[in-house]
């Protein structure tokens, strides 16, 4: 077993390990046959936990060292399920609930939700402290299950606090003024009987996908419970199309569970497509849509010549998916791609370089900035490492003299990440080796006075590949290093990122991808006034940004409007600002469930001001809980009609934390 599941069944909830054993026995947790079942409602009969081992799969032989299941039942209350048409709106774009809508509201949907970091194994290694953690950002599913015809399936490599779930769940509970408080709780059962909680623990650093394709077992106990969400049906039904996989990014991983293993469909991008969201295939992309970037190296096709297919291997007999794409993988290649741009004239103050994957999350205990509606400066340029070349660039010299010298400096470039060397350590994979396995890029440092960093977030339908831009925003980075964002994006340049955005995804879904995107750029102010924007890469994924839209799409109803602002079914205008990363020192130790209940206190009158409102439809959402104990960071997001309203909720959430950090000792009873 685990040391997480030894922490959770050594607590005040005993773990029973007689499946005999009648409903009495049991408090919070109880075990049938060799798995545990978590009930979070306190109300199972003896018949509902015959149901568990009666599934269709075997669940007996299922050890309880790489699952734990939350069985999650309904009340036993005559409450009858009712189709409310508000769950079926057609206006939440780019959220799962819509992408595997069925052709009747009565056929029941199952979204199966792998939150899988599927990065390069080096990279993983690397960033593999709490890594995992970041799943949680795909919690807001759970608020799918208000509509009775969506079953929820969710794995992850951490066990999720019952009162995380239970936070999430109260989230989507549909606001009623003439609902009693025994007709909530009957609505909130009856969201727990359409969601199932698996998790899949492991002490080896490998993602999530990988975890569950390496179980027989546990891909025997999915099948089975797919079918059992649709009423027992046949090993074919196993392939309806109205069951999606949905996760964070695709991968050849992601490919073989979905297509082979489970036969369903993945709700992103496939494997073979990711080179569209690499730093080189982002740069291919946006010349074929014509649009303005950074240049830099490789510039195609006249450097054809310097690509070539991966070899390096980081393991026994690992390879990646980049390895059958051509990029620059060597130091020299690289060199000589600068010194071609160089002798074209291309000379900036500082030359980024990039590899063509990486994951920008960040766990230091630094404070983050100071988050603002009104200001959104970048602290830096963006990339994995910077470069100074102006002695190369002020000389008379040949692209092979250039080269040379280019070569000799590369070692001593600034890293974005203090991990990274060089060369390989004891620990991690150096630069030159993910060179080598990656691929690599270099394009100029744009300058400007205040440069700001807006991104556009658009999804690509899988049934008929249509393109629709679902948000705006500017990103708050440190770096590259992203801590959150702010919707929408200024006006001044809002209506020209969306076109930009659109003519990537068309381009995209051209060639058959589909699932989440966004493009990142880089606007500055021109003489003239107007901005002049560069776009800077394509997320082939979920990222940052899905999040805080997801919940304001869920717990708001609306969609975006042709001038990019988010307007209610009402028209009442919503924007946010949302965080990952917020610090607050005091928080750390805390427990993520104490949390929870510092939320829901009503006898705070912070957390009466900030919490969600559901009547208004503003307030604040948390997220990211997993960080508070270990690293004293919370994710949240600030909902509200103005810039200055979601302004003033951000920084109450501030104070809040700050509040509960000082009296963490304990929460005041209610």
């Amino acid at each position: 077993m685990s040391p997480e599941s030894e922490s959770y069944t050594n607590s005040t909830l005993p773990m029973l390990h007689n499946s005999e054993t009648t409903l009495n026995d049991v408090d919070d947790t109880t075990a049938i046959g060799d798995h545990h079942v978590c009930k979070l409602d306190h109300s199972f009969s003896q018949s509902e936990l015959d149901h568990f081992k009666n599934r269709p799969s075997n669940i007996n032989a299922l050890r309880s060292d790489f699952v734990h299941l939350h069985g999650m039942k309904s009340h036993p209350n005559k409450c009858h399920d009712h189709l409310d048409p508000r769950s079926h709106d057609e206006s939440k774009e780019g959220l799962h609930f819509r992408l595997i809508r069925a052709d009747t509201e009565e056929s029941r949907k199952i979204v199966v939700v792998v939150p899988s970091i599927d990065l390069d194994r080096a990279e993983l290694v690397r960033l593999c402290d709490s890594i995992d953690f970041y799943e949680e950002r795909q919690l807001y599913h759970l608020i799918l299950a208000n509509d009775p015809s969506v079953r929820i399936i969710y794995l992850s490599s951490n066990l999720v606090d019952e009162k995380v779930v239970r936070y999430y769940l109260h989230l989507g509970l549909r606001h009623d003024k003439t609902h009693s408080t025994e007709e909530t709780l009957c609505e909130m059962h009856k969201m727990l009987s359409r969601i199932m909680m698996i998790y899949v623990p492991s002490s080896k650093c490998i993602p999530l996908s990988e975890k569950i394709i390496k179980s027989n077992q546990m891909v025997e106990f999915l099948k089975g419970l797919i079918c059992s969400f649709f009423n027992g049906c046949g090993e074919k039904r196993t392939k309806n199309p109205y069951v999606g996989l949905s996760v964070f990014t695709g991968s050849d991983l992601i490919d073989n569970l979905s297509k082979e293993i489970l036969g369903i469909r993945v709700l992103e991008a496939s494997g073979d497509q990711l080179h569209y969201g690499t730093k080189q295939g982002s740069r291919e992309v946006f010349a074929a849509c014509g649009l303005k970037f950074p240049k830099g190296t490789p510039y195609l096709p006249a450097d054809n010549d310097l690509l070539s297919y991966g070899t390096k291997k980081y393991g026994d007999n690992d390879s990646f998916w980049s390895d059958n794409h051509l990029y620059i993988r060597s130091a020299r290649e690289l060199s000589i791609g600068i010194a071609r741009q160089i002798a074209l004239g291309v000379k900036p103050k500082k030359w980024m370089i990039k590899l063509n994957q990486g994951f920008s999350g960040e766990f230091s205990n630094h404070q983050t900035h100071s988050f603002s509606a009104h200001t959104c400066a970048l602290p830096k340029g963006k990339g994995n490492a910077s470069i100074d070349l102006h002695e190369v660039q002020s000389n008379t010299l040949s692209i092979p003299e250039m080269a040379i010298l280019i070569e000799q400096a590369l070692p001593s470039m600034k890293f974005e990440d203090p991990k990274m060397n060089w060369c390989d350590d004891d620990k991690n994979v150096g630069f030159s080796t993910q060179i080598e396995r990656l691929g690599v890029i270099a394009e100029q440092f744009i300058e400007g006075e205040v440069p700001t960093s807006p991104s556009v977030q658009a999804v690509i339908e899988p049934t008929d590949n249509r393109v629709s831009i679902i948000s705006t925003h500017e990103q708050l980075l440190d770096g590259q290093v992203y801590h959150g964002c702010i919707n929408p994006a200024d006006s001044a340049y809002r209506s020209k990122i969306m076109e930009m955005g659109l003519k990537v995804g068309k381009y995209m879904a051209a060639r058959g991808v589909v699932g989440h995107f966004s493009v990142d750029f880089i606007a500055n102010h021109s003489r003239d006034g107007s901005f002049d924007v560069s776009a800077v890469e394509v997320n082939l994924r979920q990222g940052g940004t899905t999040h805080p839209h997801a919940m304001m799409a869920l717990l708001c109803g609306g969609c975006i409007c042709s001038d990019g602002l988010f307007r209610t079914h009402d028209g009442e205008p919503r924007t946010y600002i949302a965080t990952d990363m917020h610090y607050t020192a005091k928080l750390k130790g805390y427990n993520e469930g104490d949390l929870v209940d510092a939320i829901e206190c009503k006898n705070n009158p912070l957390a009466n001001k900030i919490r969600w409102n559901k009547v208004e439809g503003i307030g604040v959402t948390f997220h990211l809980f997993k960080f508070v104990k270990k690293y004293g960071r919370i994710g949240f997001t600030a909902i509200g009609r103005t810039k200055e309203e979601v302004q003033a909720l951000h920084d109450a959430t501030v104070r809040f934390l700050e509040d509960v950090g000082e009296h963490k000792q304990g929460v005041p009873e209610e």
